[in-house]
């Protein structure tokens, strides 16, 4: 009979094991999913003991990386809406970083914005998507550099978010109109992979 006592606790130590995957699977699971909210997700990382972290070489808020980089393109919408439709037609988001391009373009549709451009990672091969630079969004550069491709700069809006990454709050919103050269020629300055 030691044969059948042998087969039963492998089955035992089996059934614990995936039990402990699923217990650890949920206790991690808003670190996946947004599933809390901003507050209660702060709450529940401070109560587990763990700080929040950044895949990048950069500064850390009160928020992971991917949880932070949800905010800030509520400003961006708010300035987009505030412009007349001749110049929505013609608008487009200079998204500064992969970030803030992808939470325009999944966050957008609801509020009709158009998708977003970048030179960052992938969304640099898809080029500046048709659009020729006579009305676009950008944030938290200098006015006087954007003053150097752009005919006019003028500050729309303001992205003030405790719960953004640092680096991409307390940022002007900026309004560029009639690019002194279309998009397609300088798009291989805009390409970066960091």
């Amino acid at each position: 009979m030691p044969g059948a006592a042998a087969r039963r606790r492998p089955d035992w130590a089996r059934g614990l094991a995936l039990a402990l995957v699923g217990i650890t699977g949920i206790i991690l699971l808003p670190f996946g999913l947004p599933i809390l909210s901003v507050e209660r997700f702060i709450a529940y990382e401070r109560a587990l003991g763990i700080l929040p972290e950044s895949n990048e070489a950069k500064a850390i808020g009160i928020l992971p990386q991917p949880y932070a980089d949800m905010f800030g393109w509520r400003e961006m919408g708010t300035a987009f809406q505030a412009l007349s439709p001749e110049d929505q037609a013609r608008a487009v988001f200079f998204a500064n970083n992969y970030g803030e391009a992808g939470a325009v373009d999944f966050y957008g549709p609801a509020w009709h914005l158009p998708p977003a451009i970048s030179g960052h990672d992938n969304y640099f091969l898809w080029g500046p998507a048709g659009h020729d630079g006579s009305v676009v969004l950008r944030v938290g550069r200098r006015r006087e550099d954007l003053l150097q491709s752009y005919g006019s700069v003028e500050a729309v809006g303001r992205i003030d978010n405790a719960y953004a990454m640092p680096y991409e709050t307390g940022l002007t919103l900026w309004l560029c109109r009639d690019r002194k050269a279309p998009f397609e020629a300088d798009w291989a300055a805009f390409k970066h992979y960091d």
